[in-house]
Formats: C-alpha cells, structure tokens, sequence
C-alpha cells in the first residue's frame, strides 16, 4: 500500500499528539508536505501564511511557504521538525527521503538544521506515531515578542498509481493548530504545468466551494464532482495555458486538505473531459490515441508503434501539446476534435512559434512526424 506521512511541525520533545496515517491504491509514494503543526503550543498566533505550489519536471513539487506568526509573551525557543518516511510503496527508489533544497528562514536569517533517523534521535516517535526508519530535520527556532517571520522551501516528489499519473498532496488542516485556532489571513497560489488537474471543490465539511480563481489563462471546471467513488472527496477539474491558481481566504479554518493530482487518462478517466461521457462526440479517436494523453511521454514509443494510428489520429495526436498551451488551431478538424473538451481554451495571444514543448515533447513529436512520412 502507498504511505502517506506526517510531515512539518513543532517537536517539543517527549510531547505527545496524534497524527492520521493516510493509504491509498498501491503505487508509488514519495513525500507529503505540510504546514509547521504546533504539539501543544497555547502562546503563538499564526497570523498570516503565503503559501505557493510549482510544479516542475512532472513529477516533483517545489514549495514555498511565508509564515507571520505572533507571539504575545516573551521570547521562546522550540525544535522544529520535518519529518518524512523512506521512499515506500510500488519503488525501485533508494529508501531515503524524496526531498531536496531543504531551507528554513526565519527573521531574515537562515538556519542549520540536521538530519537524522527518528531512532538516532530522542524525540518521543513512539508516542508522536513515527517509525525508528522515519527520517527528521530538525532546527531551533526562536519567536520574539511580537511579529515572527518564518520561511520554508524545499522540493519534493510526489506520488503515483494505476488511477494517477501524478499526485501532490499538502496537508493544510494543521494551521488550526496554534492559538488563533485559524489562519488570519491565507493565500495560495498553484502554479501548475499545462496538464488536466483535479483539485479540491472544498476545505469545509459544510461542502461551501472554495473561491478559486486564475491569474493568467485556463479553466476551472463550476461542477463539482466525485474524485472516484460517491464516498470519495469533491473536485473540480482545472488546467491552466498560463498563469496560476489563486485562493484567498481571511480566518482561514480548513477541514480538508489539499491534494492536486492528474488522473491516468488511459485507465478509463478521459471521458471526465466531455464532463459527461455522452457528450465525447469522437468517442472511437479518443479510444485509440488516449494512451498517448500525456506530458511525460513514454520514451520507448517508436515511429512503428504510432503508424498503426490514422493519418487522422496522428494529427490529432501530433497537436496534443498544442491544445494544452492554447493554441488557436486553424485547421476545422483538429479546432473541431479538441473544442469537444472542457479544458480547451484557445488563446488568441499564443503565436505557434512561442509554445515551448520540453525535450520529451519533441522527440515524441519527431517520432509522431516519421510515422506520418510512412504514410
């Protein structure tokens, strides 16, 4: 089963708490990330969060995280912790924490931290639920009377299964934890790559819809729906051409936390694009070329393979990357094919010479282009 962990929040050492293990469909788990999560902190407030998401290189996450904390008494010193698992489930990966570019800022100033097995350590792991295999960093902070700035960054890699292409999950839920019982004032910002996301309908039990918004060029998806079964969380679908996702919130107090992922389109998902499957009206294309739906393409596609495609469906596939950035297509059957899906969004700024397709891109592209000479 794929793991899903316990992450950022304050050690004060031989506290106890309780943490939620989370499993989902066997696959392949790297990290989870999280918001610095009090044990049995009364004192300092968390006032105000800046929360930022950028998907990179498909599969990884960098993160970056401002905290204003306030602190009404006098000067106090906690241990801090990070604490992740081994890489874990479906994974020929080394089993060693899928993170790297570990920073931790705190007034202007960065600070060391260590690394170590949560075994090696003397924090309590037994009774905060960790394993002895669990690694930790952890750093000594100090919040002074008044306002306390602390800013967090890493990079991590997020998870995958049958279902998933790719899935990043932050668990958000943990800002409740601090004296205010809240996040005064709360932004996030996702700044996705070019591929069809689910992402969360809501952070309230109440069901209330969370108030996304773009900046820049894309869609969100206005019905919510299930994200598998009937019993499983709401989404709404989204996919950017340009720009980011930005969320808003004053006394923030989220009940659900956060997870975008983008579904294995070849596994039966790609109907979610027509919103329903009726509306697909080239349902027989769609079917033969849907394996080839995606930003990490499989390098051991060959010309041979795709020439077992129609001219037809070699076009369409040859122009995928093209759809997802917006282009403006002038041929009547391929504007025509993609129109049929939600996410496309023509953009009447996009000049075809401007879309920049990463190195995987085109060399499928390439191949898709031989198959077609054999025609």
């Amino acid at each position: 089963m794929r793991k899903i962990a316990k992450f950022l929040f304050v050690l004060s050492i031989l506290a106890a708490a309780t943490s939620t293990l989370v499993r989902a469909n066997d696959g392949v788990f790297y990290v989870r990330g999280n918001n610095l999560i009090p044990m049995q902190e009364t004192q300092v407030e968390l006032r105000k969060e800046v929360l930022k998401f950028y998907v990179t290189d498909f599969g990884w996450m960098e993160v970056d995280v401002d905290f204003t904390f306030f602190n009404p008494g006098p000067a106090k010193e906690v241990v801090v912790g990070f604490v992740t698992p081994p890489a874990g489930g479906d994974t020929d990966e080394e089993q060693h924490p899928q993170i790297k570019n570990f920073t931790v800022n705190v007034n202007g100033k960065k600070l060391p931290y260590k690394m170590k097995r949560m075994g090696e350590t003397s924090f309590s792991f037994v009774k905060l639920k960790f394993d002895e295999v669990d690694y930790v960093y952890y750093f000594t902070v100090r919040f002074e009377p008044g306002s306390n700035r602390i800013r967090h960054t890493y990079t991590y890699r997020g998870g995958g299964s049958v279902e998933l292409q790719r899935d990043f999950e932050y668990q958000i839920t943990t800002g409740k934890r601090w004296a205010n019982r809240q996040i005064d004032d709360f932004e996030m910002q996702v700044h996705l790559d070019n591929g069809v996301y689910s992402i969360p309908a809501s952070f309230r039990n109440d069901g209330k819809l969370a108030n996304w918004n773009i900046v820049g060029h894309g869609v969100i998806a206005p019905t919510p729906r299930s994200w598998f079964g009937d019993d499983s969380p709401k989404i709404r679908m989204a996919h950017l051409n340009r720009g980011y996702l930005s969320l808003k919130e004053k006394d923030f107090k989220p009940d659900n936390d956060i997870m975008f992922a983008e579904y294995n389109w070849a596994a039966g998902w790609v109907e979610r694009w027509c919103d329903f499957a009726h509306e697909c009206v080239d349902r027989k294309s769609l079917e033969n070329i849907v394996n080839y739906f995606t930003l990490n393409p499989w390098e051991g596609v060959t010309a041979e393979d795709l020439s077992k495609l129609s001219e037809r469906e070699l076009k369409l596939v040859r122009n995928y990357f093209y759809a997802l950035r917006g282009y403006d297509f002038k041929t009547i059957m391929v504007r025509k094919f993609y129109s049929q899906f939600f996410w496309y969004r023509p953009d009447p700024e996009l000049k075809w010479d401007k879309v920049n397709l990463s190195g995987a891109e085109k060399a499928f592209v390439a191949k898709v282009v031989e198959a077609e000479e054999r025609k």
